[in-house]
């Protein structure tokens, strides 16, 4: 299976499955296919899904404002204003993001 293939299938799983949207609305949005998987959508998605399951945010309106967004505009949205109700899920967001880089040094490159 050629690596786009693994790639798209790893989006379809993680956005469908693990976050609930419907395939088609997936489907229908392919600016996803640029956006890096681990260190946005994975991070982006546990967070906003930690929110909820507290209680502090009720419902994603949207995967652009969640994943298409610039990390200051995603900061300013969903982290900085739960920093007092959550402030460990602040720091499991940063140790995501620092994961994800330490992960990106680590590939070889091809």
């Amino acid at each position: 299976m050629a690596a786009s293939e693994v790639r798209i299938k790893a989006l379809m799983d993680f956005l469908v499955n693990v976050m609930g949207f419907k395939a088609s609305f997936v489907a229908k949005r392919p600016y996803f296919l640029g956006l890096s998987l681990e260190k946005r959508i994975v991070p982006r998605g546990f967070f906003v899904k930690d929110l909820i399951s507290k209680g502090l945010l009720a419902k994603v309106s949207g995967l652009t404002t969640l994943f298409a967004s610039s990390e200051k505009v995603f900061l300013q949205r969903f982290v900085y204003c739960y920093e007092e109700k959550a402030s460990e899920l602040l720091k499991l967001y940063n140790e995501k993001l620092n994961l994800a880089a330490v992960e990106k040094l680590k590939t070889p490159k091809l």
